[in-house]
């Protein structure tokens, strides 16, 4: 033991690094190096079980096995299917991609769940939730007669994320007018109302030939509230047609909704021609009373001459805001479109027909020859 300065020490021993055992680990290189570790170490085999459908009995219920809808699923579905879209014929051989794996499968809706065996499933389940069809119900005209209107809804389904369509909320309430029971002035006042006072897009629809009247809401945003306001406007619309203001009474003639011929200033010029007295004899509604006059052939002509040019403004007979055909668009036009019309034509004043007709009546009435020309 060596002492330094009266301190005992404790004497260093050396070695060389010669005699020092030191491991450095291996260099390995994936492909080349051959590094076999744990070999005493007991490998498991994992077996790959087979698809679903393959480990299916010889019969099976589809329905318990795809109750509801759900995603595809490449395992569950026994048959072979195939989509998608490959560029060239080096890509998969240029065919589609099988149902393993296959995105494509996966993101569109499908209808494995409603085939024929589930929907005869589904309705003998709700079967004792129904009522039988009456037995009376068994043509389209009793059925109208006890169930008038008509309720269309409409459901779309396409390839697409969501199944859901804007253009699902539309409504369409169909019903004729003859289930309300309207004179001829409601039945006027409803159709003005529906159609509105001009051409153009419009909430409801009449169909003279049919008397069907079909209104169209797509304001809500679901198809019950549409439905919903359908009936709502129905019922005011009836209400409203039913009831007789006071500006409705006492129209000039060329604001008439139908052609009334006993109070009309032709008429009243006609007698006042012939010498009669316009205010002889009144009916209890108010009406000028019919004289003699009136039964005459030529007066009897110049009268149903005379409904054939205001029968167009008759909502009853014809619809008079029939749109125009739209005009050429010339780039260069010689005759510019004329607007703001100061007065409002006659629809049937326009039809050759009905002039004719009326010419030659008045001619007939006056007691011109018919063959005489005026021009």
């Amino acid at each position: 033991m060596l002492q330094v300065e009266g301190i005992p020490c404790i004497p260093f021993l050396r070695r060389s690094l010669s005699t020092v055992t030191t491991r450095f680990p291996p260099l390995e290189i994936r492909g080349l190096t051959d590094v076999r570790t744990n070999m005493n170490q007991f490998n498991a085999v994992v077996e790959r079980k087979k698809p679903l459908h393959l480990r299916y009995r010889d019969h099976i219920d589809w329905t318990n096995i795809w109750p509801s809808a759900a995603t595809f699923n490449y395992s569950v579905v026994p048959f072979p299917i195939r989509q998608g879209y490959c560029k060239n014929l080096a890509e998969n051989s240029g065919v589609s991609p099988a149902k393993y794996a296959n995105a494509e499968l996966m993101k569109i809706p499908n209808f494995l769940h409603l085939t024929k065996t589930h929907i005869r499933k589904h309705c003998e389940a709700l079967k004792k939730f129904c009522t039988e069809w009456p037995a009376g119900l068994d043509s389209d005209q009793t059925i109208e007669k006890y169930y008038p209107m008509e309720i269309v809804q409409y459901n779309y389904v396409f390839s697409a994320p969501s199944i859901r369509d804007p253009r699902a909320r539309i409504a369409r309430l169909r019903i004729r007018l003859t289930h309300f029971g309207l004179d001829e002035h409601a039945k006027r006042k409803i159709i003005r109302l529906t159609m509105g006072p001009g051409p153009g897009p419009k909430v409801a629809h009449y169909d003279w030939a049919t008397d069907m009247l079909e209104l169209t809401s797509g304001r809500c945003p679901a198809s019950k509230q549409n439905v919903d306001y359908l009936r709502y406007l129905l019922t005011v619309l009836v209400l409203e047609s039913k009831k007789t203001e006071t500006w409705e009474k006492g129209f000039p003639d060329y604001d008439w909704l139908a052609f009334d011929w006993f109070n009309s200033q032709s008429r009243a010029r006609l007698l006042k021609l012939c010498n009669l007295d316009v205010k002889a004899g009144k009916l209890k509604n108010g009406q000028p009373a019919a004289c003699k006059l009136d039964e005459h052939a030529a007066v009897e002509r110049y009268r149903d001459a005379l409904q054939s040019i205001w029968a167009g403004n008759d909502p009853l007979r014809a619809n008079q805001w029939v749109p125009e055909p739209k005009p050429l668009r010339l780039k260069h036009n010689k005759f510019p479109r004329i607007v703001n019309i100061p007065f409002e034509p006659i629809p049937g004043a326009d039809q050759m027909d009905c002039l004719s007709r009326y010419a030659a009546a008045t001619r007939g009435l006056i007691g011109l020859s018919p063959r005489a020309s005026p021009f």
